[in-house]
């Protein structure tokens, strides 16, 4: 039989919480609501004796978590923590823990990837530390198991979910894309055109959604970049170095002038044959990777105005994957971009 913990044995036990990015939830309101939920749990003895959470994707591996910095505006806030989740199993593998017990509000929140939130578990209970959740009951020998059969149930269901949630996620902004909507900052050489929104609750709360509109100034400039590229074949230092000869006719995206790099990010745009493109990089692990050019997505027709047609734009990717040398710059030269192949000539 499972012994219950006497209440006069005193047991540090270690909070760890989760909360969404900043886009999904209130973190603050999040990482509140966890902290005292726990608290509220512990059997008689129990404390907590640090605190550890992260405001992260649930999807990470374990060797992702904890590396962005985002917790830092509610430190300052008062919420307290000791670490996220990387320093919590560094305490747990020292030769004294800080804690006997982990406890978190719902077990996704110690991870929405089953693969990756059963290695925490083991981790753990190498070091002879169980991983409680809220609605599960407190044992000394840790969890029994009716709750592990409960808990691998619930994060199957977190991971579902997870996934439900991009697909869904995905398949709305390639419809939002192909419709002519842009995702992402206006590129240079065109404005943004805001308009309300079309769902009418959103656009009540002052939502837009926004197209691309030439922008008079900018957009010239753009092609006489594409230009310089396709029809004289200069190398982008070159072309930057004309561009900052003339700040009044060529105004740079931003100080201190133009770039080589900036000029690669518009010779690399393929918004400026009118087509809407999605899909360029996509989000592992919490880093931005580039997709290969096969598998982005191309509006069928343009639906915005173009400021160069696709066989420039298309040139101007085979110069640059023929030319990765020092003419472009050794940076540039070793972009993954520059040695892809861009099979979207017009048709």
């Amino acid at each position: 039989m499972t012994r219950r913990l006497p209440p006069e044995i005193w047991v540090p036990g270690a909070f760890l919480g989760r909360t969404s990015t900043l886009e999904m939830q209130d973190p603050r309101a999040s990482l509140r609501r966890q902290l005292r939920s726990s608290q509220q749990w512990l059997p008689p003895g129990w404390f907590i004796a640090a605190v550890y959470w992260d405001i992260e994707s649930g999807g990470l591996d374990l060797e992702a978590r904890s590396q962005g910095d985002a917790y830092r505006a509610f430190t300052d806030a008062g919420i307290p923590r000791d670490g996220g989740i990387a320093d919590l199993l560094t305490e747990a593998g020292s030769p004294v823990p800080r804690f006997a017990a982990v406890v978190c509000e719902d077990i996704e929140r110690s991870g929405r990837d089953t693969f990756n939130a059963l290695r925490l578990e083991k981790k753990l209970s190498r070091q002879g530390i169980p991983l409680f959740a809220t609605d599960e009951p407190a044992f000394i020998d840790g969890v029994n198991a009716t709750t592990v059969l409960v808990r691998r149930v619930k994060q199957g269901v977190a991971e579902w979910f997870r996934l439900q949630l991009k697909e869904k996620t995905w398949k709305g902004l390639v419809e939002h894309s192909l419709d002519g909507w842009n995702i992402g900052p206006t590129p240079y050489g065109y404005a943004a055109d805001r308009v309300p929104h079309p769902v009418p609750v959103k656009a009540s709360q002052g939502r837009t959604k926004t197209r691309l509109a030439l922008h008079p100034e900018h957009g010239p400039v753009v092609e006489q970049i594409f230009t310089w590229r396709v029809i004289h074949k200069l190398g982008m230092p070159a072309i930057a170095a004309r561009l900052n000869a003339d700040p009044a006719r060529y105004p740079a995206p931003s100080q201190p002038g133009w770039t080589p790099q900036t000029v690669y990010v518009i010779l690399g745009n393929p918004k400026y044959t009118g087509h809407m493109v999605y899909g360029r990089t996509r989000k592992r692990n919490g880093h931005r990777t580039p997709v290969p050019p096969d598998q982005w997505l191309w509006s069928p027709e343009p639906v915005h105005p173009a400021i160069i047609d696709r066989d420039t734009w298309a040139a101007a990717q085979d110069i640059s994957a023929a030319h990765g040398t020092s003419r472009d710059g050794d940076t540039i030269s070793r972009h993954p971009a520059a040695t892809r192949t861009y099979p979207y000539r017009s048709r």
